[in-house]
């Protein structure tokens, strides 16, 4: 008796499980940055280029959010938001001006961006790990729109310790 309690159990669940029906996963390939392949080793400054195959001022979307070293936020929330732990960025008025780009997040409506602010760790550091760029979409108000990305990863040239 209990194999067959386990068994119908078992069904049961299989039938209450989640759907597929409707959903449409596809990649969104409309951002792309092309001129810094995965796992590259840069010299800072570097001129990123990225395209966008798509429209500023279609479906809310008015500028690029880049991002170095963050993990973007969520679809909806602002890019200021990654700082909302930030004792600098509490009460009303926000982040001073030019404190999101000092932390290495950027809004720009250019298809090119001066990467110049990168911190350069130690030579061990930096053979250990890789430094990120994202570069996602955000609307006037600096949010986050949909879950279109682009990203790599990429090297600097470490600092002798």
């Amino acid at each position: 008796m209990p194999v067959r309690r386990a068994l119908v159990l078992a069904l049961c669940l299989a039938l209450a499980g989640c759907s597929v029906d409707g959903l449409s996963f596809r990649t969104d390939d409309r951002l792309q940055i092309v001129n810094l392949p995965d796992r590259s080793t840069i010299e800072i400054p570097f001129e990123l280029e990225y395209t966008f195959d798509g429209t500023l001022s279609a479906d809310g979307i008015a500028a690029f959010g880049i991002l170095i070293d963050w993990t973007p936020p969520p679809p909806g929330d602002s890019l200021a938001s990654l700082l909302d732990d930030d004792p600098v960025c509490q009460g009303e008025t926000g982040c001073p001006d030019g404190y999101l780009e000092r932390n290495r997040i950027t809004i720009t409506t250019d298809t090119t961006f001066l990467m110049d602010n990168v911190p350069v760790g130690t030579d061990r550091q930096e053979r250990r790990g890789f430094h990120e760029v994202t570069i996602v979409l955000v609307d006037a108000e600096g949010r986050r729109v949909g879950e279109t990305a682009a990203f790599t990863r990429f090297r600097t040239p470490g600092v002798n310790a």
